[in-house]
């Protein structure tokens, strides 16, 4: 088919599994390659090749056509980091969408956004790039969420609330309207935000209080390749 996808998942653990498997629903799928390089092998079945270290994607990385960061948690530094090395080679970002997910006609969506089962985004908003919007999550009018944001499963953004770049809404936590949440900033599971979060805080509680500053750091996984060189 003129349309089938040579396609690279990278990171080889549960989001890839679930990615995984609503990649296969697509017809245009042809290969699927995982890049993992912290585990000696893939824990689910799937027809493809694995690559295990940076040697083998520099080998490979010119023959795939599309990707998708399966990075979740709170490492949306990483996933926006890596994809963005990665766009570099003219792959194409793919937005993963499930079928029984709502977007409101009037909402933007950033590239390589995955949007799972249930979720929904309302009217007005704008959501940035590589951000994961998880299953039962609701993202309600007007809000500005930036890039590579995790809102995980069940949380609650109310209208007009903006979250930063590589911010994490922790599952079933409820964001009330008007708030801003830092850039990097973590809203432990089941909190409830009733004022602005600092970059790089974590909250937890109900209201929700800051406990600690959040860190986090990219993981060794140096994506150093160069174009080959054409000859004279």
């Amino acid at each position: 088919m003129k349309n089938q996808k040579n396609i690279l998942l990278w990171g080889g653990r549960s989001k890839a599994r679930i990615t995984y498997q609503m990649l296969m629903e697509k017809e245009e799928v042809e290969t699927v390659t995982i890049f993992e390089n912290t585990c000696p092998k893939i824990e689910f079945d799937f027809n493809g090749q694995h690559l295990k270290n940076i040697e083998d994607l520099k080998s490979n990385l010119f023959d795939l056509t599309h990707f998708v960061m399966c990075i979740g948690g709170e490492h949306g530094y990483a996933r926006v980091k890596y994809a963005k090395a990665i766009e570099k080679f003219d792959l194409i970002p793919i937005e993963l969408i499930h079928r029984h997910c709502y977007i409101d006609h009037t909402s933007k969506i950033g590239i390589g956004i995955q949007v799972m089962p249930s979720a929904t985004i309302h009217s007005f908003c704008e959501i940035g790039d590589y951000c994961i919007i998880n299953t039962n999550a609701t993202i309600d009018h007007e809000c500005k969420i930036g890039d590579g944001v995790h809102v995980m499963g069940a949380a609650a953004v109310s209208g007009r609330v903006h979250v930063a770049d590589y911010a994490s809404i922790g599952t079933n936590a409820t964001i009330l309207p008007d708030v801003k949440i830092g850039v990097g900033a973590f809203v432990g599971a089941g909190a409830v935000v009733t004022k602005d979060v600092e970059d790089y805080n974590v909250v937890v509680g109900s209201p929700a209080k800051t406990i600690r500053e959040n860190k986090f750091e990219i993981s060794p996984r140096k994506l150093v390749i160069r174009r080959p060189v054409s000859e004279p």
